[in-house]
């Protein structure tokens, strides 16, 4: 069985890791270069069992059975590999990338040490947390690629946090964060279309609401609800690095308190609901309720980016393609 799409870290994680329970011999391969137009990024990776079934996709389709075939060699010797493809390839034609670019893939099997890296970064995503994984590269003619690896100390800023190869000092530094997630405050209609649309960019959401009437699995199947009040709901959730906080309610009982908690935290995005007239009269509560001028400057409102979104599922494009210009850091409007 294969499957190409294109899962999440945490999805994939969670699937090796079973592979671990049951004591399956596996690998791993990871995008550690690309040149040109590589259709996916540094850090990509791809889960295989030794049955042949995997998941995930370093190429999106141009490569994959070849990267499968040299996984299987890898969990049969236990040795870990280095292999490059794209147009400089002899094979070009049969498994080169049609796009014109390049990638390096470093494949490591579950049968070269007694503990592979897929475990620590389970762990530590579970928790939210932040990790990183440090390979001292021999190069792509070496028989073995990797001279050593290691975990970052938690609080070690040396590398930085982006996963990345640097070439000077022949390190691979691969990254793990928590999954991105969205705390929706208010189990609203327009809610039901964002979280859909937050879904499509494989963004978690999680609605927080105590009125059960609106915040139910009937309402939004498959989807974390928290019966809470929003200052209880955040503070047990947590509102770190990887969250976004949304307030559509309108109503200031509940909208405020998730705001001024959200405003003084380290989230990505804040983002409330309203026009110009109504942040005017939300700045001066959340005024009283202690923020700074530059904190409440933090707050998308209104919400979204200023298309003339009409509608649930407009309003849903307008907040979607801010929340992901805030993550990418990209200035819009």
């Amino acid at each position: 069985m294969s499957d190409i799409r294109l899962y999440r870290d945490r999805d994939l994680l969670t699937i090796v890791n079973q592979w671990v329970d049951a004591s399956s011999r596996f690998a791993t391969a990871t995008v550690i270069s690309t040149w040109g137009s590589a259709p996916r990024e540094v850090g990509a990776f791809m889960i295989i069992h030794e049955s042949r079934q995997f998941f995930g996709s370093v190429s999106g389709g141009c490569v994959e059975n070849a990267v499968v075939e040299a996984a299987l060699v890898s969990i049969t010797d236990g040795q870990p590999r280095l292999i490059e493809f794209g147009v400089s390839d002899e094979d070009v034609l049969s498994i080169g990338l049609a796009c014109g670019g390049q990638i390096q893939i470093l494949i490591e099997p579950s049968t070269q040490v007694a503990s592979h890296w897929v475990t620590h970064a389970l762990e530590t995503t579970k928790q939210r947390l932040s990790s990183t994984f440090v390979r001292v590269m021999n190069g792509v003619s070496s028989k073995d690629p990797i001279e050593s690896a290691y975990w970052l100390d938690s609080g070690d800023d040396d590398y930085g946090s982006a996963t990345r190869i640097d070439q000077q000092r022949s390190l691979f530094i691969q990254s793990f964060r928590p999954e991105r997630r969205v705390i929706i405050v208010g189990g609203v209609h327009i809610a039901q279309a964002l979280v859909q649309g937050l879904a499509a960019i494989d963004l978690t959401a999680v609605i927080v609401d105590p009125r059960e009437v609106w915040a139910n699995l009937e309402r939004f199947p498959d989807v974390e609800i928290r019966n809470q009040w929003p200052e209880d709901a955040l503070s047990e959730l947590g509102v770190d690095p990887d969250t976004a906080v949304i307030a559509l309610t309108h109503d200031p009982k509940f909208d405020d308190p998730a705001l001024a908690i959200a405003l003084k935290s380290e989230a990505f995005y804040v983002g409330a609901l309203g026009g110009s007239k109504s942040a005017k009269s939300r700045r001066e509560r959340l005024l009283r309720h202690g923020l700074t001028d530059s904190e409440i400057d933090r707050l998308h409102s209104p919400i979204g980016l200023p298309i003339g979104a009409k509608g649930p599922s407009e309003i849903t494009v307008s907040i979607v393609a801010d929340v992901i210009a805030s993550y990418r850091n990209v200035a819009c409007g």
